[in-house]
């Protein structure tokens, strides 16, 4: 009788035993640590991950479904794009307020919050713009560009050049209040862009006026030049051949890198790239010639439109900022 107990005993205990090897199993298989990751800002998030921003190394919170739709968020990081800590955040909410250049540690960052341009960092080529306070993304003040008709307005600077890697990345707040539109049925437009030696013409950050809507464009104007290619722009192609128009009368953050150790250009709109606007040595707008980028020396930010016209443009910019590593539109 009693043996008859202990067996029936030690059967049960072990079909307990399995039962709890079986439950493990099936838990250890939705993830590393055995528990279901929780949803994370930081995962594998959409356009912000592309830009190593959302440091893919996030590892298991990378698959949790709902953080890897997000899309918008960059969080914050130390990415292969950037510094590290800095917030890559696609929130427009975080933005905007009192002016980040002071305390920002990039090597070049200007608020205008003086009220006057310095001129120990910029020169004016064409129309002199004007510091007001009629718009500003942060802080009290920007910087006021008005054209009447086509031609230049622009400041730029070369004290960030030579640049480490011949490698940096620029970020501007922009305003545009009034960009081309009929009766033009064609501008192309400038509003930064950078030079140097070694390599004929600019690499712009630009726009087009095509079929009534202005849309984001790279490019550059090498023009005849035997190794160059050509004269060209690229138009934004995202998201997904559905690209937006350009935006009038709202802050729009840009941010840009020109990587000329490998001859490599990208273009965030918002804190969001647009891969459509990348550009390597094969992959841009003009003829079979690599798109090589110059040594650069200089950088410029502004206006500039090229087309004949008596139509008023006018923007403003605000906290222009060039690092070395990525630098997002929240610092």
């Amino acid at each position: 009788m009693r043996a008859s107990v202990l067996v029936a005993f030690a059967s049960a205990l072990l079909a307990s035993v399995a039962c709890s090897d079986s439950s493990s199993d099936a838990v250890s298989s939705s993830g590393s640590s055995g528990t279901e990751p929780p949803a994370s800002s930081s995962g594998t998030s959409g356009s912000a991950g592309t830009s190593g921003s959302s440091g893919g190394a996030s590892g298991s919170s990378g698959t949790s479904g709902s953080s890897g739709s997000s899309g918008s968020s960059g969080g914050s990081d130390a990415g292969p794009d950037g510094g590290g800590g800095r917030d890559y955040s696609a929130n427009k909410a975080a933005f905007f307020g009192a002016s980040r250049c002071a305390g920002a540690g990039l090597t070049l960052c200007d608020d205008f919050e003086s009220g006057t341009l310095d001129k120990t960092t910029w020169s004016v080529v064409g129309t002199a713009p004007v510091i007001d306070g009629l718009q500003h993304a942060r802080g009290t003040k920007a910087l006021h560009i008005t054209m009447n008709g086509n031609g230049a307005s622009y400041i730029k600077e070369t004290k960030t050049f030579p640049a480490a890697k011949n490698t940096y990345w620029g970020r501007v707040f922009v305003w545009f209040d009034a960009l081309p539109v009929a009766p033009m049925t064609y501008s192309h437009w400038t509003f930064g862009a950078a030079t140097g030696t070694g390599v004929q013409g600019e690499i712009r950050l630009s726009g087009q006026l095509q079929n009534g809507a202005n849309h984001f464009g790279v490019g550059t104007d090498s023009g005849q030049s035997a190794t160059g290619t050509g004269d060209w722009t690229s138009s934004d192609k995202d998201p997904a051949n559905a690209p937006l128009a350009v935006p009038t009368k709202q802050w729009v953050c840009i941010e840009w890198l020109h990587k000329g150790d490998t001859n490599e250009t990208k273009f965030y709109w918002d804190a969001v790239e647009h891969a459509s606007l990348a550009t390597t040595t094969t992959k841009h707008g003009g003829n079979a010639n690599p798109f090589i980028l110059p040594q650069f020396t200089a950088m410029w930010v502004g206006w500039q439109e090229y087309q004949p016209s008596t139509e008023k443009f006018e923007m403003w910019l605000d906290e222009v900022a060039v690092d070395a590593t990525r630098i997002g539109c929240i610092l």
